[in-house]
């Protein structure tokens, strides 16, 4: 349907050109960009929004005339295997600056990318580069597309937006008269005390009235916010649903917002859900400490819980005597940790203590689920514990093997590789082998494709 067999060959040809550009080094520059989707049902496949969250001031900014500009190529593509399937989207992006002063408080700034497509298990691939200095940065993601089912009452992915605007004109975030502006890191500050939403349902009985409940959900599925709405009349067999929540008073952490339509004249209903994530105003996010950074009005829950994620960096003695202490030890046992750990005790910041935080923002909103926290995760605790990697090999399913991904840091014990495999065939991916230090060796690591 969506490929002549003339377009196929030319993908196929572009495919080649991808694959050779692929076997040159690539710097591992990390832009700070983040990257959502959303999946909605066409004819016969799939229509995929891919979304984007980027922060100007990290680009290259040139003199021009009345400022400055920073210039940024974009494409995207999405690959089964090492072929490209369908045509890859490429755009530019100026960015502008009246004064180089203004640079580091530039905001981030959304952008978008869409592809129709048959269903299937892909890879997401986004290419940036920083035009005036050449510096690249490949994005990598797993998406997989399948068929709507079309005789029941399904929900498309859920979008988490910024801010829903009417307008008169058409934009690229535009959907019947309103721009529904994307937010791709799902994250959310008290200077941000609404958060809107976009899905469509399919397969409504087509008359009658049907009626939507919103919620704000806890990760383990408690409901913290009810937002009912009365009925409406049905706009046929499929319909698009937007609006927006409060999210005032929510405190730092992990929600579900989840969206239930009910069809009144059968009676069935269906329930779409999706993480988004609440911060402190300083952009961290550090679990249940008071405002001024200590544990001192902690009880012994709150003190465990900030534990079990510092645990991924401390050594087994500091383990097992936190694990044999009191409540006022365990508050100093902590403060202690981050004291010993500050790089530049001369500074307001604990520079280690920020790095670390942002590393578990990351894991929650890379690896996080309905079920698991990312932090949690074999992925998040490697990404916690060493950084970022330098490279990222991912290995999608293919005929009889389960799908897998390899993480290359050059510059850890010499060079370290980390495996990990998708065992259960759900995105639950776990360490399967490392050659790092005090990490799970398996040299017959490959069992577990099979």
């Amino acid at each position: 349907m969506f490929l002549c067999n003339s377009l196929k060959w030319a993908i196929v040809l572009i495919g080649l050109t991808i694959r050779l550009l692929q076997a040159q080094e690539i710097s591992p520059v990390d832009f700070k960009i983040s990257v959502d989707y959303s999946r909605f049902s066409i004819k016969d496949g799939v229509y995929l929004e891919v979304y984007l969250l980027i922060p100007q001031s990290v680009f290259t900014f040139v003199p021009v005339e009345g400022g400055f500009e920073a210039q940024v190529s974009f494409q995207s593509s999405l690959l089964e295997g090492d072929v490209v399937t369908s045509p890859p989207d490429f755009w530019q992006r100026t960015y502008k600056a009246e004064d180089r002063s203004v640079i580091p408080n530039m905001s981030w700034v959304p952008d978008i990318t869409k592809f129709y497509v048959e269903p299937g298990d892909y890879l997401l691939q986004i290419d940036v580069i920083d035009v005036h200095s050449n510096r690249q940065q490949r994005i990598q993601k797993p998406v997989l597309l399948t068929l709507f089912p079309s005789e029941e009452l399904t929900l498309s992915d859920i979008t988490i937006a910024s801010q829903i605007i009417k307008t008169s004109s058409e934009h690229e975030f535009t959907k019947y008269g309103y721009d529904i502006v994307p937010n791709a890191q799902r994250t959310f500050t008290s200077k941000a005390p609404m958060m809107y939403y976009y899905l469509e349902a399919y397969g409504l009985s087509g008359t009658g009235n049907y009626n939507v409940l919103t919620q704000i959900q806890s990760l383990n599925g408690d409901i913290i916010h009810d937002f009912p709405n009365p009925s409406k009349k049905m706009p046929g067999k499929s319909g698009a649903e937007w609006g927006g929540v409060s999210i005032a008073g929510l405190t730092s952490g992990i929600y579900k917002l989840a969206i239930t339509i009910n069809d009144e004249p059968n009676g069935n209903s269906a329930t779409q859900k999706q993480s988004f994530y609440i911060l402190k105003p300083a952009g961290l996010n550090q679990m249940t400490e008071t405002a001024d950074g200590s544990y001192a009005r902690l009880d012994e829950a709150q003190l465990d819980d900030i534990f079990k994620v510092m645990s991924l960096i401390m050594d087994k003695n500091e383990k097992r005597i936190f694990s044999h202490s009191d409540v006022e030890g365990k508050r100093n046992i902590l403060t202690a940790f981050w004291d010993r750990k500050d790089t530049n005790p001369d500074t307001n910041i604990n520079e280690f203590k920020q790095e670390f935080y942002q590393r578990v923002q990351a894991a929650n909103i890379e690896f996080g689920s309905e079920t698991d926290q990312g932090w949690s995760t074999d992925r998040g605790n490697i990404l916690i514990k060493y950084g970022k990697p330098n490279n990222i090999e991912r290995q999608n399913s293919s005929m009889g093997q389960r799908p897998w991904e390899s993480w290359q840091y050059y510059e850890v014990e010499g060079g370290v590789t980390f495996i990990f495999v998708d065992r259960t065939g759900y995105g639950s991916y776990q360490l399967v082998h490392s050659d790092a230090r005090e990490e799970i060796q398996d040299p017959d690591w490959k069992r577990f494709l099979n």
